[in-house]
């Protein structure tokens, strides 16, 4: 048979799952069966188990309190930003260790992610191999109980495991979300999410956190922020996620596209899958964020001073501001021995402050001698640098206990392959390679942006 006789071909399996799978990918995906096939570690449930305990979960329907019981070395993952949440219904994600473990939902669905990862972890298909780098790790399938049942778990690495401040984002690619098998109500119930976005963008963004780098805080957003999002205004909310208040960071721009770049080319190659409602996971630490701005900040300010040790512009103007004709006497100049006053009868002089000095009493600048003197710095608040510098020698202490700190603080992952299926015609994924193009575009415009 040649490839020019190539057709579509059903699989029928003791599970009732069907899969239209041609000869030649026949080898690299087939449907999953009905067995439950176990590659990691079982954890036996036991009503007398000591090790066992309750883990407390926000997100009820009501915002209820949910309670949880599972082995005591087990936590609720408090970094997840989409997908299903603990709502009552569903259990979200679990953390374990080094490990992340994603719970049954719907038992056809997590069979076939299962299936997916095992048979990409044994492909020898080249156009797939490229893609075991690009997808988390995975650990097999774990048997964990929760509230006395036994749940089936899929345990992935845990990408944010040396990140102290992780800002993470989940992005749904292609503009079709639902998969061949979806009933008509599934297919109604996807199109009117997100219609906006997906359909400029070729994709949608579910949720996000990020810690903001100048006030440390923590801002999540959920799916109902998501469904609001048009095309700029995703646009926009990327680069809240970026901290690009005040500019791009280059160094992130570039770590988050040397990846997207790769999904991009794999997409634009392989044949082999259908990818629906998959995502893009976007990380980088916050705390190493703070660090490379505050470099560049450094660098900056050392460019900028020319001869005295510090040059408060706005300070300097806001005295010595002509239309106002307010007589300070200062020159707008700072030394470590205090401030430079202008005389127009002799030469510019330092001014020491426990020394009588002859200048009017009612001089602006000699008014505002007391507070600064209070703050102990012309430029910050005495408070304020007390508290920066206990953070610094926090960053400084987790530097030297952390082991594994790599140059990179940045990552992409593929996730979420509950709905892959065969390509029917060995043909392009243009619906999920549209996505990636627009997110690539995306940030290469940010890239220029960061020059």
């Amino acid at each position: 048979m040649g490839k020019a006789d190539v057709a579509s071909m059903p699989l029928h399996h003791e599970s009732g799952i069907q899969i239209c799978v041609p000869p030649l990918c026949k080898p690299l995906y087939m449907s999953p069966t009905s067995t439950n096939i176990t590659n990691g570690i079982i954890i036996n449930n036991n009503n007398n188990n000591k090790n066992t305990s309750t883990v407390v979960a926000n997100g009820g329907k009501g915002g209820e309190t949910i309670y949880l019981q599972m082995p005591s070395e087990m936590e609720i993952l408090g970094n997840q930003v989409a997908g299903h949440m603990n709502d009552g219904k569903c259990i979200g994600m679990i953390k374990h260790n080094d490990t992340v473990l994603k719970p049954t939902v719907a038992k056809e669905c997590h069979e076939r992610e299962n299936y997916f990862y095992r048979e990409l972890s044994n492909t020898v298909d080249r156009s797939m191999i490229p893609l075991r780098d690009l997808v988390p790790k995975y650990h097999g399938n774990i048997t964990v109980p929760i509230n006395g049942k036994d749940v089936e778990c899929i345990a992935l690495e845990d990408l944010t495991k040396d990140f102290k401040e992780p800002c993470i984002m989940d992005i749904k690619i292609g503009r079709r979300t639902w998969d061949p098998k979806a009933s008509y109500q599934k297919i109604m119930s996807e199109e009117k999410k997100y219609i906006d976005c997906r359909r400029d963008l070729g994709f949608c963004i579910p949720g996000f956190q990020v810690y903001k780098v100048f006030n440390d805080e923590l801002c999540k957003f959920g799916k109902d922020y998501g469904k609001q999002l048009d095309k700029e205004s995703a646009i926009d909310a990327i680069k809240m996620f970026l901290n690009a208040d005040q500019g791009f960071c280059r160094s992130l721009i570039v770590q988050i596209l040397a990846t997207l770049w790769r999904i991009q080319h794999w997409a634009r190659n392989q044949q082999r899958l259908r990818l629906y409602s998959s995502s893009i996971l976007l990380i980088y630490d916050a705390r190493r964020l703070r660090e490379c701005i505050k470099k560049n900040l450094k660098s900056t300010l050392k460019l900028q001073r020319k001869n005295s040790l510090y040059r408060p512009m706005s300070l300097a103007v806001g005295l010595n501001n002509d239309s106002e004709r307010i007589q300070t006497g200062f020159s707008g100049q700072l030394t470590k021995d205090g401030p430079i006053l202008k005389s127009s009868s002799s030469h510019n002089k330092i001014v020491d402050f426990n020394l009588p000095n002859p200048v009017n009493v009612n001089n602006t600048w000699q008014k505002s001698i007391k507070s600064l003197k209070r703050t102990h710095s012309f430029q910050n608040n005495y408070d304020k640098d007390v508290q920066n510098r206990k953070r610094d020698y926090t960053y400084m202490l987790d530097e030297l206990c952390c082991e594994n700190k790599s140059e990179c603080w940045a990552n992409v992952k593929m996730i979420d392959f509950s709905h892959v299926y065969s390509a029917e015609n060995c043909d392009i994924d243009k619906n999920y390679l549209d996505g990636i193009e627009n997110l690539v575009a995306i940030f290469e415009d940010f890239l220029v942006e960061s020059e």
